[in-house]
């Protein structure tokens, strides 16, 4: 193998491990970094200024270099510059940091009278990599700003259907956002007897992961187990209820759907 080739597998090697890394991060901690808070949710004034921080720890037994990049991120594409180094500004872009110790990192949000709706974007705080070091670790955060008084909340459910699985009866939603701010949406599912005079069972759905602007995002998860004495569905017709809530909107969707013997479920 010659030079030429052995140095572009180390580059692609690089950036493979380096995706491999974001990949496992969980929550704001990976390795010997973390970072606090690791989601940041802002509402304020068109024309406005919001100061924050960041708590960055290094665990590591030996002193390290955090470097700052910015990347943009799920912006309502109805402002007409959605870079988000316009809006969200850091007094540096790299921050040294002794064995074991934390450090705040300070930020600064301007919010111009141009902006609506929401901005939003990502911040990657990863550790400096030495000479010959291969592997980089980065921790990745978002952070996301609803500019107050030109919020348009406008959403739907897209469809809302059953799946039968070994274990039982699982929902698949599609809500889609046509407006101009991301959300995260709750709710629950109502089963009722097919003359939907009896309440059988109500599935909540916990707050969610955002649904950003102008998109739409699925969510799923068990509604009933294949457990008759516990919560099961017997052979049958029943009446299923949804209701999605965001901000102060709810919508409702009303299916139909039957069971069979086999616990196959069959929407109408």
């Amino acid at each position: 193998m010659n030079k030429k080739h052995w140095r572009v597998e180390i580059y692609f090697m690089k950036k493979i491990i380096f995706i491999i890394g974001l990949l496992f991060i969980y929550g704001f901690s990976f390795a010997g970094l973390s970072v606090d808070p690791a989601i940041v949710n802002i509402t304020t004034d068109a024309n406005s200024s919001y100061e924050g921080k960041y708590v960055v720890k290094n665990t590591y037994d030996k002193p390290i270099t955090v470097v700052i990049k910015l990347e943009n991120w799920n912006t309502y594409s109805g402002n007409t510059n959605t870079d988000v180094n316009r809006w969200l500004h850091f007094e540096k872009d790299k921050y040294p940091i002794p064995s074991g110790e934390s450090i705040e990192v300070p930020y600064k949000i301007n919010i111009l009278d141009d902006m609506k709706g929401s901005v939003s974007g990502r911040v990657y705080f990863s550790v400096e990599q030495e000479e010959g070091q291969m592997v980089t670790i980065a921790i990745s955060v978002p952070i996301y700003v609803i500019v107050r008084g030109t919020e348009k909340i406008d959403f739907k459910i897209d469809s809302l259907n059953f799946i039968g699985t070994k274990n039982g009866i699982n929902y698949q939603v599609i809500v889609k956002n046509d407006g101009n701010v991301h959300f995260r949406p709750s709710g629950i599912i109502e089963i009722y007897d097919k003359k939907k005079k009896k309440l059988i069972r109500t599935v909540y759905i916990s707050e969610t992961v955002p649904v950003y602007a102008e998109k739409s995002r699925d969510f799923s998860g068990p509604l009933v187990s294949n457990d008759i004495k516990k919560d099961g569905l017997k052979k049958g017709k029943y009446v299923a209820v949804l209701k999605i809530r965001a901000f102060d909107k709810e919508i409702i969707k009303e299916i139909k759907f039957k069971v069979s013997k086999l616990g196959e479920v069959v929407t109408s």
